[in-house]
């Protein structure tokens, strides 16, 4: 709890309703945020960018490096189970970047599984205890239906390049 500690006594009175007005538009900025209900399950990359705005401004905006978009192609014999948050600013920010340069790659690999966990990381398929999720969001690499690596929350270098190093180490 905050406290005035090294606030003098004439200004408490005036910092009392300025306090106040910043929790009430804190509490409507997470109302506003949970205006669109959060999806769980399996859902395409093109309904996660039309349904959540966030997402999309992000894919939009991002311009992956030819580095970037050169490391898809180690990828073509992985799938790629991603399980994140619509709720979390990290998937906000990694997963339509991935998305953004799977998509510049023009290449169809790898597959990839776009998973949705609540705000607790759980689901109903049980995906999430599964693959004893953590922290969202959370890329995990596969070959032949194994785990071969992870990258969780934020990449390395890039997403694409830390997953072209976990295949490679893979091989």
């Amino acid at each position: 709890m905050f406290t005035f500690k090294f606030v003098s006594n004439a200004l408490k009175p005036a910092l009392k309703p300025v306090l106040t007005a910043l929790v009430i538009l804190a509490s409507a900025n997470v109302l506003a945020a949970d205006n669109i209900p959060d999806v769980v399950g399996e859902i395409s990359g093109e309904a996660l960018l039309a349904q959540y705005p966030a997402f999309m401004d992000e894919y939009k905006s991002y311009q992956p490096s030819d580095a970037e978009i050169k490391a898809v192609s180690a990828l073509e014999d992985d799938t790629l189970l991603i399980l994140f948050g619509a709720w979390c600013h990290d998937s906000e920010r990694e997963v339509p970047r991935l998305l953004k340069t799977l998509d510049a790659s023009g290449l169809d690999a790898p597959q990839f599984t776009l998973f949705a966990v609540d705000r607790k990381k759980s689901d109903p398929e049980g995906m999430a205890e599964k693959h004893a999720l953590k922290y969202t969001p959370t890329f995990i690499l596969m070959r032949n239906g194994e785990e071969i690596g992870r990258v969780v929350e934020r990449a390395e270098t890039s997403l694409t390049q830390d997953l072209q190093a976990l295949a490679a180490v893979a091989e």
